[in-house]
Protein backbone atom coordinates (compact mmCIF):
# COMPACT_ATOMS: atom_id res chain seq x y z
CA UNK A 1 0.00 0.00 0.00
CA UNK A 2 1.56 3.16 -1.14
CA UNK A 3 -0.90 5.21 0.38
CA UNK A 4 -0.81 6.23 4.11
CA UNK A 5 -3.37 4.49 5.88
CA UNK A 6 -5.71 7.10 7.88
CA UNK A 7 -7.62 7.48 11.11
CA UNK A 8 -9.51 9.15 13.30
CA UNK A 9 -8.87 9.56 16.73
CA UNK A 10 -12.08 11.08 18.78
CA UNK A 11 -10.82 12.46 22.40
CA UNK A 12 -9.84 15.07 24.32
CA UNK A 13 -6.42 15.71 25.06
CA UNK A 14 -6.08 12.84 27.32
CA UNK A 15 -2.47 10.54 28.68
CA UNK A 16 -3.80 7.61 27.36
CA UNK A 17 -4.69 9.55 23.41
CA UNK A 18 -0.86 10.81 23.38
CA UNK A 19 0.45 7.41 24.36
CA UNK A 20 -1.59 6.19 21.43
CA UNK A 21 -0.77 8.91 19.38
CA UNK A 22 2.71 8.65 19.35
CA UNK A 23 2.26 4.69 18.86
CA UNK A 24 -0.21 4.70 15.91
CA UNK A 25 2.49 7.67 14.33
CA UNK A 26 5.34 5.78 15.08
CA UNK A 27 3.36 2.31 12.41
CA UNK A 28 2.60 5.11 9.75
CA UNK A 29 -0.74 6.28 10.01
CA UNK A 30 -1.94 9.32 8.92
CA UNK A 31 -3.82 11.09 12.18
CA UNK A 32 -6.66 13.23 11.96
CA UNK A 33 -8.35 14.38 15.50
CA UNK A 34 -11.75 15.07 16.80
CA UNK A 35 -12.35 16.48 20.27
CA UNK A 36 -16.50 16.03 20.22
CA UNK A 37 -19.74 13.67 18.80
CA UNK A 38 -19.88 16.72 16.81
CA UNK A 39 -16.82 17.15 15.27
CA UNK A 40 -16.60 13.33 14.57
CA UNK A 41 -19.60 13.74 12.86
CA UNK A 42 -18.08 16.72 10.50
CA UNK A 43 -15.09 14.14 9.70
CA UNK A 44 -17.23 10.73 9.18
CA UNK A 45 -19.47 12.57 7.16
CA UNK A 46 -18.31 12.55 3.63
CA UNK A 47 -18.03 10.52 0.71
CA UNK A 48 -14.55 9.20 1.59
CA UNK A 49 -14.19 8.86 5.50
CA UNK A 50 -11.12 7.51 7.38
CA UNK A 51 -11.62 3.61 7.60
CA UNK A 52 -10.33 3.06 11.08
CA UNK A 53 -11.83 5.46 14.15
CA UNK A 54 -10.21 5.34 17.98
CA UNK A 55 -12.80 6.92 20.40
CA UNK A 56 -12.39 7.19 23.74
CA UNK A 57 -15.17 6.02 26.19
CA UNK A 58 -16.31 9.36 27.06
CA UNK A 59 -16.73 12.76 25.00
CA UNK A 60 -17.98 16.26 26.00
CA UNK A 61 -21.44 15.45 24.05
CA UNK A 62 -21.43 11.82 23.68
CA UNK A 63 -19.88 8.21 24.36
CA UNK A 64 -18.19 5.35 22.09
CA UNK A 65 -21.70 4.47 21.49
CA UNK A 66 -22.73 7.50 19.58
CA UNK A 67 -18.87 7.32 17.76
CA UNK A 68 -19.88 4.08 16.81
CA UNK A 69 -23.46 4.72 15.58
CA UNK A 70 -21.95 7.89 13.54
CA UNK A 71 -19.58 5.21 11.59
CA UNK A 72 -22.70 2.87 10.69
CA UNK A 73 -24.07 5.75 8.85
CA UNK A 74 -20.93 6.61 6.94
CA UNK A 75 -21.14 6.18 3.40
CA UNK A 76 -18.36 3.60 3.49
CA UNK A 77 -17.71 0.52 6.30
CA UNK A 78 -15.48 2.46 8.89
CA UNK A 79 -14.17 0.10 11.78
CA UNK A 80 -14.15 1.68 15.55
CA UNK A 81 -11.85 0.60 18.18
CA UNK A 82 -12.74 1.67 21.52
CA UNK A 83 -10.00 3.24 23.75
CA UNK A 84 -10.50 2.79 27.66
CA UNK A 85 -7.92 4.11 30.29
CA UNK A 86 -7.84 0.55 31.94
CA UNK A 87 -8.83 -3.04 31.02
CA UNK A 88 -12.55 -3.64 31.69
CA UNK A 89 -14.35 -7.24 30.94
CA UNK A 90 -17.70 -5.98 30.85
CA UNK A 91 -17.08 -2.95 29.10
CA UNK A 92 -15.18 -4.68 26.49
CA UNK A 93 -18.22 -7.42 26.04
CA UNK A 94 -20.63 -4.28 25.76
CA UNK A 95 -18.49 -2.39 23.39
CA UNK A 96 -18.00 -5.79 21.11
CA UNK A 97 -21.21 -6.67 21.34
CA UNK A 98 -22.45 -2.83 20.34
CA UNK A 99 -20.45 -3.65 16.84
CA UNK A 100 -17.48 -1.89 17.90
CA UNK A 101 -14.32 -3.92 15.60
CA UNK A 102 -12.43 -3.80 19.24
CA UNK A 103 -11.74 -2.91 22.63
CA UNK A 104 -7.89 -1.51 23.44
CA UNK A 105 -6.03 0.13 26.38
CA UNK A 106 -2.56 0.75 27.71
CA UNK A 107 0.18 0.45 27.25
CA UNK A 108 0.33 -0.09 23.77
CA UNK A 109 2.45 -2.60 22.97
CA UNK A 110 4.01 -2.25 19.20
CA UNK A 111 3.00 -5.90 18.09
CA UNK A 112 -0.39 -5.63 19.58
CA UNK A 113 -1.12 -1.98 18.42
CA UNK A 114 0.00 -3.58 14.77
CA UNK A 115 -2.57 -6.35 14.74
CA UNK A 116 -5.52 -4.09 16.00
CA UNK A 117 -4.35 -1.71 13.03
CA UNK A 118 -3.98 -4.53 10.46
CA UNK A 119 -6.71 -6.95 10.89
CA UNK A 120 -9.34 -3.86 11.28
CA UNK A 121 -7.83 -2.33 8.34
CA UNK A 122 -8.20 -5.73 6.25
CA UNK A 123 -11.37 -6.05 7.55
CA UNK A 124 -13.00 -2.76 6.32
CA UNK A 125 -11.03 -3.06 3.19
CA UNK A 126 -12.91 -6.26 2.36
CA UNK A 127 -16.23 -4.97 3.16
CA UNK A 128 -15.94 -1.70 1.10
CA UNK A 129 -14.37 -4.27 -1.45
CA UNK A 130 -17.57 -6.44 -1.14
CA UNK A 131 -20.04 -3.39 -1.19
CA UNK A 132 -18.59 -1.97 -3.99
CA UNK A 133 -19.07 -4.98 -5.77
CA UNK A 134 -23.03 -5.48 -4.71
CA UNK A 135 -23.39 -1.99 -5.80
CA UNK A 136 -21.81 -2.26 -8.96
CA UNK A 137 -24.17 -5.89 -9.67
CA UNK A 138 -27.38 -4.39 -7.85
CA UNK A 139 -27.23 -0.61 -7.54
CA UNK A 140 -28.36 -1.16 -4.39
CA UNK A 141 -26.50 1.27 -1.40
CA UNK A 142 -25.65 -1.00 1.43
CA UNK A 143 -24.61 -4.57 2.49
CA UNK A 144 -27.72 -6.56 3.55
CA UNK A 145 -27.36 -6.78 7.27
CA UNK A 146 -29.10 -9.65 9.47
CA UNK A 147 -31.67 -7.53 10.83
CA UNK A 148 -32.85 -7.49 6.74
CA UNK A 149 -35.38 -10.32 6.57
CA UNK A 150 -35.03 -12.65 3.65
CA UNK A 151 -37.09 -11.21 1.13
CA UNK A 152 -35.35 -7.81 2.11
CA UNK A 153 -32.06 -9.43 1.04
CA UNK A 154 -33.65 -11.44 -2.21
CA UNK A 155 -34.87 -7.70 -3.34
CA UNK A 156 -31.67 -6.52 -3.43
Amino acid sequence: MTEKVAALLVHQNSDTFRDLQRALECQGIRLLQAVSRTDAKRKLGGLDPVPLVFTDAQLPDGTWADILGLAEKASLPVNVIVVARLVDTRFYVEAIEAGAFDFIAPPFNAMDLNYVVRTALDNVIARRTARSGIERRTGATRLPTAADSPAQVSAR
